[in-house]
């Protein structure tokens, strides 16, 4: 009996570490049952849908409205409550109304007032809410460059920038560069700007951000910079204003048929004249703009065949002359801002075709716009530099 037990004992001994072994295993080495987590489902976005109007003639807010199953009250209620965000009696030809809905019901409706906002009319709420919100474009930063060969749109155009492009390239150095006479084959630019889309379809060009412009083999650089709290605006490599106290030329395209000359045989006087101004030609209609803020110091019919003449005074120094248009724009007395629309080409008093003379007065003396020597403009605050710099090298490749 006692021999058996001791066999028990031994038997019980040998074979208890293997079962707490197995035991541990079980408990801390196992293998784990996999854990199966349910699919996370995300719930799709009901699809918004879009019926377009184009305004067409005889349109109005009201019959738009009416025909996206709004009441005449509403289109009127809708003017009201746009109050000074927009005049929606002022809608233009061709521009799309969008009326958005999910599921069957409407949800808002958008107007674009431009190429930069538009409005947003949501009909869910009593009375309209309206808002004026940027365009939601798709943005990518884009670098294009070319040399001039024929025209400054044909180099332009091939570089895949669109004509409105060119315009906003050409008016960032307006002040420097007198695009009407002085670019010519062999010039060159190079531009660093946004490429916008919207819906997948090309938007047109954005903000210019740098560029650079070879004239005659002078390189002129443009840098937007905005300081914080301030406008932004366009400066040289110095950090000087590229706004200055007058434009290059009263024109943005067209050519010179007439220079600054002191001897100059008239074709309807039959004689030789002095001609002390440059002569744009340019069709009948074409804008001409104030070369700087001024007064309008006389605007009518000139009795020594200037024909429709306008006259403006800057400061003490500048006067400015704008001669042979075909239609005045401003009053005697009124102020204008440089840009401005001041009149149109045109032909009248002693002209043999359509054209812009252009005179510019320093001091009492009449001088050549193209060779008279303006300051620069207004440089960056001292404040500021350190950031400007910091713009300059993001840009350094242009």
């Amino acid at each position: 009996m006692k021999s058996s037990v001791k066999v028990f004992i031994l038997a019980l001994l040998l074979v208890l570490p293997i079962i707490i072994g197995i035991g541990i295993w079980q408990l801390f080495g196992g293998e784990e049952e996999p854990i199966v987590q349910a699919e996370e489902i995300i719930p799709e976005l009901p699809k918004e849908d879009v019926i377009i109007h184009e305004v067409t003639d005889g349109d109005t807010i009201t019959t738009i409205i009416q025909e996206f199953g709004y009441s005449y009250q509403d289109g009127l209620d809708l003017v009201e409550e746009a109050g000074d965000l927009f005049d929606f009696t002022s809608i233009r030809l061709g521009k799309p109304f969008r009326l958005v809905s999910k599921e069957g019901v409407n949800n808002r409706i958008e107007y674009d007032i431009g190429s930069e906002d538009m409005m947003v009319i949501y009909v869910t709420e009593d009375p309209w809410r309206v808002e004026r919100v940027p365009i939601p474009y798709d943005i990518q930063l884009t670098t294009s460059e070319a040399t001039i060969h024929g025209s400054l749109f044909g180099a332009g155009l091939a570089a895949g920038i669109s004509e409105a492009g060119v315009l906003s390239l050409a008016e960032v150095f307006a002040w420097n560069i007198d695009f009407s006479t002085q670019v010519q084959d062999g010039d060159s630019f190079k531009v660093i700007y946004e490429k916008r889309s919207r819906n997948g379809q090309e938007a047109g060009e954005g903000q210019i951000f740098a560029a650079s412009f070879t004239n005659s083999g002078d390189v002129h650089k443009a840098f937007w910079f905005k300081p914080e709290g301030k406008d932004g605006g366009y400066y040289d490599e110095d950090g000087n204003s590229l706004i200055r106290q007058f434009l290059k030329s009263p024109l943005k395209f067209s050519r010179i048929t007439s220079g600054f000359t002191y001897a100059r045989f008239h074709p309807v006087l039959n004689k030789n004249t002095p001609h002390r101004a440059i002569d744009y030609a340019a069709p009948i209609g074409t804008e001409i703009y104030a070369t700087a803020d001024g007064t309008v110091i006389f605007a009518g019919w000139s009795a020594v065949g200037y024909g429709n003449f306008i006259k403006i005074k800057h400061n003490s120094t500048y006067q400015t002359n704008y001669a042979h248009l075909s239609k005045i724009l401003v009053k005697n007395g009124e102020h204008v801002k440089q840009g401005e629309v001041i009149g149109l080409v045109g032909s009248t008093g002693f002209s043999t075709g359509p054209h812009l003379h252009y005179e510019m007065n320093v001091n009492g003396d009449l001088v050549n716009p193209l060779e008279v020597k303006l300051p620069v403009g207004d440089p960056i605050a001292e404040e500021d530099r350190a950031a400007f710099e910091g713009v300059k090298e993001e840009y350094n490749g242009v």
